[in-house]
């Protein structure tokens, strides 16, 4: 009768173990970036690009149950530029429920544009809406 061969260890479950684990880490890393906000203390300066975006409406379509923000950009600076403007929608608690980005290209120095940040997530309470953040580049 032949030797018995060794019993070749399974692998499979730290396999997966790992998989999972990763997994687990990536949507806490997904939770983080959609709804932190990192505080700049220049992010308010009204020469930045921060100053160059006002919220003028904040309201949950109720067609759609989608919240939107309207925003008025206006380049403060000496060169026409581009934007990417990121809000957030909190809720009543203070909970950031969703949040959009929208873009303007070739705004004109001294030029006021009219965009609206829509979210695709629906939400079932009122929000208030809250910029996180703005890039403003040259054209």
């Amino acid at each position: 009768m032949p030797p018995v061969p060794p019993r070749k260890s399974s692998r499979t479950c730290l396999v997966v173990a790992l998989v999972l684990g990763a997994l687990v880490v990536l949507a806490g890393i997904a939770v983080v970036a959609l709804c932190g906000t990192v505080e700049d203390p220049g992010r308010d300066d009204p020469d930045g690009p921060a100053g160059d975006v006002k919220i003028t409406a904040c309201a949950v379509d109720a067609a759609t149950k989608r919240p939107r923000a309207d925003l008025d950009v206006t380049n403060h600076s000496s060169k026409a530029g581009d934007y990417v403007i990121s809000v957030e929608f909190v809720s009543p608690s203070g909970e950031c429920l969703t949040e959009a980005h929208t873009s303007l290209t070739h705004l004109a120095p001294g030029q006021v544009a009219h965009n609206r940040a829509r979210s695709l997530t629906q939400v079932n309470a009122p929000v208030t809406c809250r910029i996180t953040d703005v890039t403003r580049s040259a054209s």
